[in-house]
């Protein structure tokens, strides 16, 4: 993880076969559900306060961390209906009001309200809304955490080659680097279908991470039908 993001980790390994969240609740596993939600939303909330709320890396970090605590001490996501918004929606509202409400706070706690937002460097020439921002490091840290997920189930099973084979080609971060499939064959010492099938593999088996991290964090099939077209798309 980035070094300003540390707190509350990747939580990388983490069960891919999950209940629903509302499953999960219901069942009465709450600590379970809330650690399926930081693993993905912990980034995304602390990117979202600092620039919808102007705040520096430690009141940021503070005030994510300070919300998930809250979350788990209020019922939170029994409180959630699936019917009015998708959780992602329904968290990023929570979010703004908590954050909202512990300024609000914190102002009246100061003589005459003279607290003041810190300004945010990283963020003055984006041009992306805090709701877009949310959105995207939503999106990346869920393929992040299935990418986790991938490379431990290639570990365990015996499949280092399929997933160094992604790795090369499909992670590759300069396109006009990315090698051939004849020149990963011949790394490799297999032939070029090798390549072509392993390749297929471990895409298929990284959608299939994908889709079971949203099913962690859904109220059920509809939810997750609807987020998986919003990624897949």
């Amino acid at each position: 993880m980035d070094a300003d993001t540390q707190i509350g980790g990747p939580h990388a390994h983490f069960p891919s076969t999950q209940l629903s969240l509302l499953e999960a609740a219901t069942h009465g596993l709450t600590n379970d559900a809330l650690e399926r939600v930081m693993a993905l939303y912990w980034k995304p909330v602390y990117r979202f306060i600092r620039l919808k709320f102007r705040k520096n890396d430690e009141d940021a970090k503070d005030l994510t961390q300070g919300f998930f605590t809250t979350a788990l001490e209020r019922d939170f996501f029994t409180c959630f209906d699936p019917a009015k918004a998708s959780f992602r929606t329904y968290l990023r509202m929570a979010v703004e009001r908590f954050a909202a409400n512990q300024y609000a706070g914190s102002s009246r706690q100061k003589r005459g309200g003279d607290i003041q937002f810190e300004s945010v460097e990283d963020y003055a020439a984006t041009t992306e809304s805090p709701e877009q921002i949310f959105e995207r490091e939503w999106q990346r840290q869920l393929f992040a955490l299935a990418l986790n997920d991938l490379h431990a189930h290639c570990d365990a099973s015996g499949k280092q080659l399929q997933f160094c084979i992604f790795e090369a080609y499909d992670l590759a971060v300069d396109e006009d680097e990315r090698p051939s499939y004849a020149s990963l064959a011949a790394r490799h010492g297999i032939a070029e279908t090798a390549v072509t099938n392993h390749l297929a593999w471990a895409r298929r088996t990284l959608r299939g991470f994908v889709n079971e991290r949203l099913r962690g964090v859904t109220s059920g099939e509809q939810e997750l039908r609807k987020e998986m077209r919003r990624v897949w798309i």
